[in-house]
């Protein structure tokens, strides 16, 4: 698919302070994209600097090979904007906000009426329509967010940690709206603190430390690599199972999968995923309860312990 976005050596100041430091990204068409750091990051600059928001001291932005300064209207017309509060009128009904919006970007008539229409059922809220966002919950008032920014059908969409308030639910209809908008065809940037989320939602994660681009790649690629390249798995488990059990898992995983049980923790490690996903698969299958899983890159520091160690640096486009 086209390079839809492009984020070329971008650097941005606040007065002496550096935000960003030579940025350089793309996103594709059909394709989600990760900014993950912690804030201070710049993941919220250069969300900023890509949207327009801001000018970069140095370095270029350009969607669809369009940069802001030659053509500032067709630039903005290319992108619709999350950010992390919503913007939106809660006196107003959801329908009444996607109108405003609308006719901002000079949309009136039948035409208008079919947008609104299309977005409100794009987000699953045709229903409330005719409600007050003000009413609304914080997952609602950010999917009408996410349907404002669509009402032109801009081929880049770029989110601001649109999750950061949200509870698990909204967080789930918030991650397959995502997905709809990859299987749409557009270019997703979006800006989280959970590495969880964005191995989820995102097809390649850009790493930002202290305004740089520490690692990029496939989650699986970022989040994986650690010392001796094995892949590990974390579980909790409902209660411990017999001693016999846990031997005669061992024996039948034997040396391709270690397992390790202290307690009620689980831990599986093998030198690949498909190893390590046989070695779950045979403790799921001697009813073994596993309530919950986790990586080790469960949070954020750890993944910025291993990207400046052992991710191979470089700029994925």
């Amino acid at each position: 698919m086209p390079v839809a976005l492009s984020l070329q050596a971008v650097r941005v100041r606040y007065g002496d302070r550096v935000a960003v430091d030579g940025v350089t990204l793309a996103a594709h068409r059909g394709e989600v994209v990760g900014l993950l750091g912690p804030n201070g990051s710049g993941k919220s600059t250069t969300l900023a600097a890509a949207a327009g928001v801001i000018d970069p001291v140095e370095g270029t932005v350009a969607v669809e090979g369009v940069e802001r300064a030659a053509d500032p209207a067709g630039y903005a017309r290319r992108f619709g904007l999350v950010p992390q509060r919503p913007a939106l009128y809660d006196e107003l009904t959801a329908a009444d906000n996607l109108r405003f919006f609308g006719r901002l970007y000079g949309f009136g008539g039948r035409e208008l009426a079919r947008r609104v229409a299309r977005g409100l059922a794009r987000v699953g809220l045709t229903d409330r329509a005719a409600h007050r966002v003000g009413t609304f919950s914080g997952g609602m008032r950010q999917r009408v967010n996410l349907a404002a920014a669509l009402l032109h059908d801009p081929p880049v969409v770029l989110l601001d940690e649109p999750a950061a308030a949200l509870d698990p639910e909204c967080r789930d209809a918030l991650l397959a709206d995502l997905a709809r908008l990859r299987d749409d065809g557009h270019a997703v940037l979006l800006s989280t603190h959970h590495p969880d989320e964005a191995g989820h939602a995102c097809d390649r994660v850009v790493v930002l430390d202290r305004g740089r681009v520490a690692a990029t790649g496939r989650p699986g690629e970022v989040f994986a690599c650690r010392p001796g390249g094995r892949a590990v798995l974390y579980g909790h488990l409902r209660s411990r199972p017999p001693k016999f059990l846990v031997r005669s898992l061992r024996q039948r995983l034997g040396p391709a999968v270690e397992l390790g049980i202290t307690g009620n923790r689980l831990r599986l490690a093998a030198d690949d995923r498909e190893a390590l996903g046989r070695g779950l698969a045979a403790v799921l299958a001697e009813g073994v309860e596993v309530e919950s899983f986790r990586t080790p890159a469960g949070t954020l520091e750890r993944v910025l312990r291993q990207t400046r160690v052992d991710v191979p640096f470089g700029i994925g486009t």
